[in-house]
């Protein structure tokens, strides 16, 4: 009998115990005021007699100080009986509370950073939306924040809302009384990195390898739904989870797509990577076009599952709010990633050899607008201030990192394992909540693999020497040439852009057009609308064209079809010549190689996938 005693007081302190150290927030969604919205924070238990209550200067993912405190105001705090309790602003995201000892509520209003007035908006992934009866985009650190010291506690989320309205969420620790929903979470870290967002839902669920997906579409003017994106999106999970080796180290996933209309407000869309789910602010375009373009990034943010989530740095693991300490491994948070994303769809046979190739020369174009010389971990060390517009190389030359070694690994290994063989064992001894030291990953990478891949990290990752690309592709018998002339089948040397209103391609320049341009007649913005006479959608255009440019011969009749404005209206108009190849400088030019040995062929097969 005593001992059953002892233990219901033991339980007893334990739940008072829990009550006194959680955060416990409150907001009401019907009652918000000039896209302000009202937080109410009963507090955790405060033993020191002042502290400091701070929001995020910047949050993991965006590498971008962006001082959510700045969209505070109205800050107070009280005692239990009401009584105000002082205190003082230190800068823009920390308040200052004295007679902490007697602190039982925090009151602040918290605007919105899509619509702000502010010198730079916060890029919308990472931002917050609130927008009375018709969408609010929580970005956790956007509204709620920590004490110093009392990162690790619970935190406590009771959100009212009205009752036509859904909170979609990679949380699964949630319960609803009438319309209020109830979300517990074990630290800051946690709650930070798990958006909610609000709206009337347009949800589609489903499964694959065990895990529930969840696809939650916000879409003003209704131009797609979940369950159509949800196709496209349950399509590369499985060749993720296949790639992945058919396992995948989570448990339930969140897809949260905001869709808007006009222009984006920071000027850019995309989307924010989270451990459970990831956030998407894309242009409400054409469905087809809307797809294909959210595969792509939803294939680079679920492999972030992989890293960081399961594979990090002290830096990440113990993310700084205010302080911030950037690690010096952007090649494998982000680099990786894209490689990964893009590596999954030839491996898991999504597109073809010569279609990935392609996607390897846009990667190569697109770091040549970056230092090349400039080392990758002084790029990541530097990405908030001194390399701030060098960041994006990333996803450029950072994903060429990740293929080079690869295929060195690869060759390593008579073609058995990896890139992704390597993070699997990583992730398996580090894991979500065991952090590696910054300085010792590059050695730890060469002990499981080899000397020689430490070497690569110390010319090429951490030095400046250029990827040796020539000789990478060439172990697996692909030849590659940088400033090489080519010939192919084009349209005159034009430059085609994209009309959004129109949904067609459409002469953009032609200042450079040659002789074969000349003889078809293009003018400035023709839009096209057919090639020997099958119709360009935006769906099929892409493949009309490769065809076009793969299956012309010599001497064929071409015909292509374009709309032309003259005297203010359009008129179809039917350009025609025989076809003919064109000469042009291409800065990389990349082709299997013929000739390739069978050892060579054989190590091309497993990389791919063949």
């Amino acid at each position: 009998m005593k001992k059953l005693l002892l233990l219901f007081i033991a339980v007893l302190c334990a739940i008072d115990f829990y009550s006194q150290n959680t955060y416990k927030f409150y907001l009401d969604l019907n009652k918000i005021s000039n896209d302000l919205i009202k937080i109410t924070l009963e507090t955790p238990t405060i033993t020191q007699n002042k502290i400091i209550y701070n929001m995020p200067k910047i949050v993991p993912g965006t590498y971008q100080v962006y001082d959510f405190g700045q969209y505070v105001m109205d800050f107070e705090a009280f005692d239990s009986n009401g009584v105000s309790i002082s205190v003082n602003r230190l800068d823009h995201n920390r308040w200052e509370i004295s007679n902490a000892t007697k602190l039982h509520q925090i009151t602040y209003w918290v605007e919105d950073t899509w619509d702000a007035d502010v010198d730079e908006l916060v890029f919308e992934p990472g931002g917050t939306n609130i927008e009375q009866f018709e969408n609010v985009v929580l970005n956790n650190h956007g509204f709620f924040g920590y004490f110093d010291g009392m990162k690790t506690i619970p935190y406590e989320l009771n959100i009212t809302r009205p009752e036509y309205f859904y909170g979609s969420t990679g949380l699964t620790t949630v319960s609803t009384t009438e319309n209020t929903d109830k979300f517990t979470i074990d630290n800051y870290m946690d709650l930070v990195d798990s958006p909610i967002m609000y709206c009337k839902p347009d949800t589609t669920t489903f499964e694959v390898g065990g895990v529930k997906i969840l696809v939650s579409v916000y879409s003003k003017n209704k131009m797609t739904t979940s369950a159509f994106l949800a196709k496209d999106i349950e399509g590369i999970l499985k060749a993720q989870q296949a790639y992945l080796g058919g396992k995948l180290p989570i448990d339930k996933y969140a897809f949260i797509i905001y869709l808007y209309t006009g222009q984006s407000g920071s000027g850019g869309s995309g989307a924010l990577e989270h451990s459970y789910s990831s956030f998407y602010y894309l242009p409400a375009i054409e469905p087809s076009r809307l797809s294909g373009f959210l595969v792509d990034i939803a294939a680079h943010e679920f492999f972030h599952i992989v890293t960081p989530l399961n594979i990090h740095s002290e830096e990440i693991g113990n993310f700084d709010y205010i302080n911030p300490k950037m690690s010096k491994h952007l090649w494998l948070y982000e680099g990786v990633t894209e490689y990964f994303a893009n590596h999954v769809q030839v491996y898991q046979k999504m597109i073809s050899t010569e279609n990935y190739l392609e996607v390897i020369i846009d990667k190569m174009q697109g770091a040549r607008g970056f230092l090349d010389e400039l080392p990758f971990t002084e790029l990541s060390l530097g990405a908030l201030d001194e390399y701030k517009d060098q960041y994006s190389n990333v996803y450029q030359k950072g994903a060429l990192i990740g293929l080079c070694l690869d295929i060195l690994i690869r060759e390593q290994s008579n073609g058995k394992n990896g890139l992704k063989d390597l993070m699997k064992t990583l992730s398996n001894e580090y894991g979500k909540n065991v952090s590696f030291k910054d300085d010792e990953l590059f050695d730890k990478i060469a002990s499981l693999t080899s000397l020689s891949i430490r070497t690569f990290f110390t010319n090429y990752v951490e030095g400046n020497k250029s990827l040796p690309f020539e000789a990478i592709f060439n172990k697996v018998g692909i030849s590659f040439k940088a400033n090489a002339i080519v010939s192919e089948f084009g349209f005159g040397n034009i430059s085609l852009g994209f009309n959004e209103e129109t949904n067609r391609l459409f002469v953009m320049d032609i200042s450079n057009m040659n002789d074969y341009g000349k003889k078809l007649g293009f003018k400035i913005n023709d839009e096209l609308t057919a090639i020997n006479g099958q119709l360009l959608t935006p769906k099929n255009f892409e493949e009309i064209i490769n065809n076009y440019k793969k299956n012309t011969q010599y001497g064929d009749k071409i015909t292509i079809t374009v709309d032309r404005l003259s005297n203010g209206k359009k008129t179809a108009k039917t350009l025609k010549a025989k076809a003919s190849k064109s000469e042009k400088l291409v800065p990389f030019f990349i082709e299997i190689n013929p000739l390739a040995t069978p050892e060579q062929v054989s190590l091309r097969k497993a990389w791919l996938g063949e």
